[in-house]
């Protein structure tokens, strides 16, 4: 508990805590405000699909659905830069000779390594309250422009769901933060990591379209099947969660944990094997 505690402070400090939080709720923002001024602007195209085109953007800012849109999209974009996030962490130590500080005061690796990764999951938790805070403003704000209504907000099927809905976004979150951490131990390098994991996400989005019966299985695909709410269709996170491109969620969620857990041992039997030198 003391190195846990210990890394926590050290990584609230950072600045990449910050830079990350600061970039997501400024995409989510952004992405709703267009998404409410364009909503009387298709209206007026005058184009065959708009009614269909409004209808969708409708979907997304009318509660109780637009929950499942927000943590959604807080979740596949906060996964991106969780990702980044754990590299960053990771990496950092590695630049910065921290690991072999901490080895030559006779800490142990595995326990230090580990203790940082869950300082880093730990810390995901505030920075998904704060980016599902302003989502939910700015859900608000986007159907105000759009003219659509938000009394659907208070629906107690929609905020009974809300529980379930976080806490399996933050273990989403969470597994891709542990993958962006394991990759950059392994390479011993922030800017390594971080340009593996993102690279490892979008590959795995593409490669979900040609073979999705093999790629639903992999770590970021299965996060999508994670968030499914079978109710309303689904939550789509960097991908189709619908038909063949989903697995079942309790399957999910034992892959997701099984990446995570593996993520977190690669890391820690690397560090515990590493030749620490410089």
């Amino acid at each position: 508990m003391r190195l846990l505690r210990g890394e926590i402070r050290k990584l609230a400090r950072r600045p990449a805590s910050y830079i990350t939080l600061v970039i997501l709720v400024g995409i989510i923002v952004l992405l709703y405000v267009a998404i409410g001024a364009s909503y009387k602007m298709v209206g007026q195209t005058g184009q065959p699909d708009a009614a269909a085109s409004q209808a969708a953007i409708a979907e997304t800012l009318r509660f109780p659905q637009a929950w499942n849109a927000l943590v959604g999209l807080v979740v596949g974009l906060g996964g991106l830069l969780g990702v980044a996030y754990g590299a960053a962490a990771a990496g950092g130590d590695w630049n910065w000779n921290m690991v072999k500080i901490a080895v030559a005061r006779g800490e142990s690796r595995s326990r230090y390594v580990l203790a940082k990764l869950g300082a880093v999951l730990i810390l995901l938790i505030p920075g998904l309250v704060v980016a599902f805070v302003v989502g939910l403003l700015a859900t608000i704000l986007a159907a105000t422009l759009a003219g659509i209504g938000v009394g659907g907000l208070t629906d107690s099927a929609g905020l009974g769901r809300l529980p379930s809905l976080f806490a399996r976004g933050w273990w989403g979150m969470a597994e891709q933060a542990a993958i962006g951490f394991a990759i950059a131990t392994l390479a011993r390098s922030q800017l390594a990591g971080l340009a593996a994991g993102i690279a490892l996400y979008f590959v795995e989005q593409i490669a979900l379209l040609l073979l999705p019966d093999v790629i639903k299985y992999l770590p970021f695909s299965a996060v999508s099947s994670l968030l499914r709410e079978s109710s309303s269709g689904g939550v789509s996170v960097g991908g189709n969660v619908a038909g063949r491109f989903s697995i079942d969620q309790p399957t999910a969620l034992i892959l997701v944990t099984a990446y995570l857990v593996i993520a977190a041992l690669v890391s820690a039997v690397f560090v515990e094997r590493a030749e620490i030198t410089g």
